[in-house]
């Protein structure tokens, strides 16, 4: 039903099951939970004796508004309500519904989603190299390289300040633990290949930064508030391929 976008990682080109999408409408249900208790008096998640119901937030290809609907779920299970299908906004299943809830918001101003190239930016390098986590989400071919720590402080970030500077969509919006961050590039060699992404948030008007993330997780986390339209995230899958 909705506008064609990519819903499955790249690494996993064989698996369909959409991990991206089910994601995606899994953290949309929750965040509009939280915004139905910081705002009873809102319009977030509809219900009634019958049926319940949340706005997933996409569009059809005609940009039609989606719904998830549910109903009421058998007395036998403990679960209240159960999933009874996705209807676009004209659709006579919703009709019953009225006002139809409100889209999922994540941010006050849209100046919350532009990275600021005035403030400061300081990494914790030690985390990100010795932090096994961390260090597994790093290409192998850098992984265990003696140089790793010079490439990542010193060309790495140069280069990653250099094109958000000259595109601030370089710099890709997440939302994590109920604050935005951003998303930044890091190429470790070339630096037409994008390698892997650093999260940094900001805190006393300066940008710190102690994960990296895969190109796949940093599009899952991304596709939380918007499609990402940045080209780094939108990434050859064979290329991805070769560099792990």
């Amino acid at each position: 039903m909705a506008r064609p976008e990519r819903w499955d990682y790249l690494r996993d080109q064989q698996d369909v099951d959409h991990k991206i999408l089910v994601n995606y409408i899994d953290h949309t249900y929750n965040r509009l939970n939280s915004l139905n208790r910081k705002y009873p008096n809102g319009n977030y998640l509809f219900s009634n004796e019958k049926n319940a119901c949340f706005n997933t937030g996409l569009f059809t290809t005609n940009f039609e508004p989606i719904f998830a609907l549910l109903e009421r779920n058998d007395p036998a299970y403990k679960v209240k309500w159960k999933l009874r299908g996705f209807y676009k906004e004209s659709s006579r299943e919703l009709r019953s519904i009225s006002p139809l809830p409100e889209r999922a918001h994540y941010f006050d101003k849209v100046e919350d989603l532009i990275y600021d190239t005035k403030h400061e930016l300081r990494v914790n390098i030690d985390h990100i190299l010795e932090d096994e986590r961390n260090r597994q989400r790093i290409p192998k071919i850098y992984r265990d390289s003696p140089n790793l720590a010079m490439l990542f402080k010193g060309a790495a970030l140069d280069f990653a300040k250099i094109r958000i500077m000259e595109n601030y969509k370089a710099a890709v919006p997440q939302y994590f633990n109920g604050k935005i961050q951003f998303l930044i590039p890091i190429s470790l060699g070339d630096p037409s290949v994008v390698d892997l992404s650093l999260a940094v948030g900001l805190e006393d008007g300066i940008y710190t930064g102690h994960t990296c993330l895969t190109l796949d997780m940093a599009y899952n986390n991304a596709r939380l508030i918007a499609k990402p339209e940045s080209d780094w995230l939108v990434s050859n899958p064979e290329a991805i391929h070769i560099r792990t």
